[in-house]
């Protein structure tokens, strides 16, 4: 997991590495990105010019062909030459002791650490440029920013026996170099470390500060997890229950430190100014503040999804914790882009016909996105709600920001876009107050009238004095006349909102059914076609007479119960009937 880790965050850092290397070059005053782009694509404009053989210059007959010359031979390789455009005279024993070549090394070294070369800047005139309030002989470089001040670069025109005159670089700039690298030259242990090491260039940088970024890299990584993991180790020994906090330890502000480290390291390193951007043009603080507020995003979600009560949807917080991470990225991105000097305007309206397309393309995950949204405002279902969608049962389980998953009753597990399952019915039985118990008895066509109103009468008194129905909607009726059966409706809601409670007390009335057809001798009627070839069996006189009997006495005393009980006989009746039946486990019951 912690090697999974650590190359997730290798994958991003270099990722972002190589955004920043496509911007080039960022100046540490306030040049942006922008700015030096435009500059070194002019630059290099002037020097594809000159490679093709365009520009008709004398090489050191003007300010900027001097420089061109210059550039091209040390992209060759070719330090010796370029040294013969440095004014060697007059310096001091000490400086010229250091030798040309090595003098124009560090030259570039020092300058490339604050400057980009603008060669469009420079005069092309053999005269220099004029009215800079300089001598005509002098023209100006650039400045470099040192401890003791600005220190000029200059060019200065100098006699040649052979060529009449030419630019080169000033000796009173020169003089200056062994100062200068006394503050941003490289180490002696660089030096050592390049020696050894194969010449290459990566991202603009030396061979031995390539090295040393791979080792800040690694051993910034390490430090911090050590730093990290104490301060978990300690939190979980106070606060052994909060494990939110935990996750941020090692998460975000593991991240965010690593970067910032790696940052400070990097820049000891004395990189070049278009090495500089890669890593100091704020990618690596704005990569440091977004898993720093990613972290803490998701702290405060972790947070309320164990805080949170039943008013609110925890469910909600997932998605909504991860929009608020994308819109936090697409705000340090756009942030980013405006620091390198880019108009936001402008980004905005080319991202907006790329959009478009986008948009086209993103429309089925935009419209699940919206129906997740849908879901957690309406609230129609909440994870752990058993429903039904279509010909699909079953528990919900998660709904992201795409899907909704719904494990069915065989625990196969079903992911239903939400865009569908925001527009569709759907059942949601977890939300029933109570449950409706029906049943259709089909009862034989020699049933007697005066057997079906005691049947009708005993119905009645069963769901009026069972302890688990309902008074709402609660009958029995004689409904239909059918063909093959007399119908009749029992109708009653039993007060569960389980289901498997529901199954037992709906168990139980059957039984007391099962058990008043017994009693009245009455049969139910079967789904079957006969053809009597006898004479059909009569119902029994002493039954039909007893149930005369019961049904005159019920008139007599006018108690008839038709259409209903009265709600004296009601409330006589109601609830006498024991539930759980007899002889059942009462502890089941408490």
């Amino acid at each position: 997991m912690q090697k999974q880790r650590f190359f997730l965050f290798l994958k991003i850092f270099l990722a972002a590495l190589c955004l920043s290397a496509t911007q080039q070059a960022y100046s540490d005053t306030e040049t942006t990105i922008k700015q030096a782009v435009e500059t070194q694509q002019r630059s290099q404009a002037l020097l594809d010019k000159s490679d093709s053989g365009k520009q008709k210059i004398r090489p050191g007959s003007t300010p900027l062909s001097t420089l061109l010359t210059m550039t091209e031979l040390v992209k060759q390789g070719k330090y010796d030459e370029a040294a013969k455009y440095l004014d060697m005279r007059y310096l001091p024993a000490r400086v010229k002791s250091i030798g040309a070549k090595e003098l124009l090394r560090r030259l570039i070294i020092i300058w490339q650490q604050q400057n980009l070369l603008d060669l469009t800047a420079i005069s092309n005139a053999p005269e220099g440029a004029q009215n800079d309030g300089l001598p005509s002989y002098r023209d100006l470089m650039g400045y470099i920013n040192s401890s003791q001040g600005k220190v000029p670069v200059y060019l200065q025109k100098i006699s040649d026996p052979t060529v009449g005159y030419i630019w080169k670089i000033s000796n009173q700039t020169l003089v200056q170099i062994p100062t200068l690298w006394a503050e941003f030259g490289y180490p002696d242990w660089a030096t050592a470390v390049s020696s050894y090491l194969p010449e290459f260039k990566v991202f603009h940088m030396e061979n031995w500060q390539f090295v040393s970024v791979v080792v800040i890299i690694i051993a910034s990584w390490y430090l911090i997890k050590l730093l990290t993991n104490l301060l978990s180790f300690i939190w979980s020994r106070l606060y052994p229950e909060k494990t939110a906090f935990h996750h941020f330890l090692t998460g975000g502000l593991r991240y965010a430190m690593t970067m910032w480290t790696i940052q400070y390291g990097i820049s000891k390193l004395g990189l070049s100014l278009q090495a500089k951007v890669i890593f100091a043009s704020g990618i690596l603080d704005y990569l440091a503040i977004m898993f720093l507020i990613l972290g803490i995003v998701e702290l405060v979600a972790q947070r309320l999804t164990s805080k949170l009560n039943e008013k609110f949807s925890r469910a909600l917080i997932r998605p909504l914790s991860t929009t608020v991470k994308v819109l936090v990225v697409i705000v340090l991105i756009l942030s980013w882009l405006s620091d390198a000097g880019y108009s936001l305007t402008t980004v905005l309206t080319g991202l907006g016909i790329g959009s478009l397309a986008i948009a086209l393309a993103a429309q089925k995950t935009l419209e699940n996105v919206f129906g997740a949204f849908t879901l957690y405002i309406a609230r129609p279902i909440k994870p752990g709600d058993f429903c039904q969608f279509g010909d699909i049962t079953g528990t919900v389980e998660e709904i992201g920001l795409r899907s909704t998953r719904i494990r069915k009753l065989n625990r196969s597990i079903v992911h239903v876009p939400n865009s569908v399952f925001a527009s569709k019915e759907l059942e949601n039985f977890a939300e029933i107050d109570r449950r409706l118990y029906k049943r259709e008895l089909r009862v034989r066509l020699d049933t007697t009238s005066e057997q079906l109103r005691l049947l009708l009468i005993a119905l009645r008194e069963l769901i009026i004095s069972h302890p688990k129905t309902l008074d709402v909607a609660a009958r029995a009726r004689f409904e239909e006349i059918e063909r093959d059966a007399f119908l009749i409706v029992v109708n009653a809601y039993v007060s569960t909102k389980s289901m498997p409670e529901f199954k037992a007390i709906a168990e139980d009335l059957n039984f007391h059914i099962l058990d008043i057809l017994h009693k009245l001798n009455i049969r139910l009627a079967t789904p079957e076609q006969r053809i009597v070839i006898t004479k059909a069996e009569p119902v029994s006189e002493t039954v039909q007479k007893e149930a005369e009997a019961k049904i005159q006495a019920l008139i007599e005393q006018e108690k008839l119960p038709f259409p209903n009980f009265s709600d004296e006989e009601k409330a006589a009746i109601k609830d006498t009937l024991a539930y759980p039946p007899e002889g059942s486990p009462k502890k089941d019951h408490d």
